[in-house]
């Protein structure tokens, strides 16, 4: 059975969220955008944000900060929820019919990525949205009812986040705003819920691992 990961992610990915440090602009729009649909991640990182602030005011000029990532989310459980703001971009036909996050909205409008569906196996289309170094790549996925993704590892992380609709990974259900963080570790089936469509937005770094040698084959037309 594959182990549970949750629905949120791991403390330091709020951490460097409220510090506005995350690594790329591909983590950030990811992030921002699973904090803007997920009520759990939204609360933490308005926590965050304002118990930091008030340390920041009563800590004595030029002393250490000595607070972990533990304390901070302890005072933050019961914190108000931020509202998040419409970014006012009209979506390209591409993706009439998914509820985009005001982040991914922004994000589309500023960088004028053209978003193109391509093929990536049955039932299953994808769109680069940006490329760094080392296969790093951020895109949405958009799976069919029913398909199931084969047996895969990773060769570096990845970060799922669920737009529209739902999938399983084991007896694990991961719905909108939902993400799932996978390693080099972990290996899993993919199936997408029979209920309707699902639309991912996924951050990879590094191509999958499959161990079938037709679909190792196949990843040279994918990229992924």
């Amino acid at each position: 059975m594959t182990p549970h990961r949750g629905h949120v992610l791991d403390d330091a990915w709020y951490l460097d969220f409220a510090a506005g440090s995350l690594a790329s602009e591909a983590e950030a729009v990811l992030v921002r955008s699973h904090v803007e649909l997920n009520e759990e991640a939204e609360q933490r990182v308005a926590g965050l944000d304002r118990i930091g602030g008030a340390l920041l005011e009563r800590l004595p000029v030029g002393e250490p900060l000595t607070f972990s990532a533990e304390d901070l989310l302890a005072l933050a459980a019961d914190d108000d929820i931020v509202e998040s703001k419409s970014a006012g971009f009209d979506l390209p036909s591409e993706l009439d019919g998914i509820d985009l996050p005001d982040a991914l909205k922004t994000y589309l409008a500023e960088t004028g990525v053209r978003v193109k569906w391509e093929f990536l196996g049955p039932g299953l289309r994808k769109a680069i949205l940006w490329r760094g170094e080392g296969d790093t790549n951020l895109w949405l996925l958009k799976a069919e009812p029913g398909v199931a993704i084969p047996h895969h590892g990773h060769n570096g992380s990845e970060l799922t986040l669920v737009l529209k609709g739902s999938f399983w990974d084991g007896d694990q259900e991961y719905r909108r705003g939902d993400v799932e963080e996978a390693h080099p570790d972990v290996e899993h089936d993919i199936r997408i819920d029979p209920s309707g469509v699902c639309v991912c937005l996924a951050l990879t770094h590094g191509k999958l691992r499959f161990a079938n040698p037709l679909l190792r084959a196949f990843q040279v037309f994918t990229g992924i």
